[in-house]
């Protein structure tokens, strides 16, 4: 007869390693300083619109703005000592509000080229124009979202007082 083999250790899963991959956390600030970068560009680039110069301003230059202030936030976060803690969050979720800014104040221009008319904007002008609202909003929830966990503080305020 043959000896029996004894049956193979499976490892816990506690002693599963995570796979490999990127720290999101970590890149969303770097990615925000692109989306910045795009946000700002929709009046000097692509299909025109004849739109006020103070509309622009508000509608695009000054939420990229606070997402790049947010950005730099997040990445001044990240090399904390003690960790990032609720900053992180705090700047994802002013990306999120910049956003939500762009996204509210580009429902009328889509409203204007739904309906048509004379003076209804091309769909090519619209749609150009409102992506970098939908970049910021999408970077936003994203950035909130994966940040949500690192910004309970608990923990960093034992480890000082050990």
């Amino acid at each position: 007869m043959a000896a029996k083999k004894p049956p193979a250790e499976t490892p816990a899963p506690a002693d599963v390693a995570p796979a490999p991959g990127p720290d999101l956390a970590k890149l969303m600030p770097l990615v925000g300083l692109g989306v910045a970068v795009w946000a700002s560009l929709p009046q000097y680039s692509g299909p025109k619109l004849y739109v006020e110069a103070s509309k622009e301003v508000a509608d695009h230059i000054i939420p990229a703005i606070l997402v790049f202030l947010a950005s730099i936030v997040g990445i001044l976060a990240g090399r904390r000592p003690q960790g990032p803690g609720a900053l992180r969050l705090i700047a994802g979720m002013a990306v999120l509000l910049a956003g939500l800014w762009m996204m509210a104040t580009h429902v009328p221009l889509l409203l204007q080229t739904i309906r048509g008319g004379p003076d209804a904007a091309s769909w090519a002008a619209t749609i150009y124009h409102l992506a970098s609202a939908l970049a910021v909003f999408g970077l936003g929830l994203l950035w909130s979202t994966v940040t949500w966990a690192e910004a309970d503080d608990s923990d960093q305020a034992t480890a000082k007082a050990d």
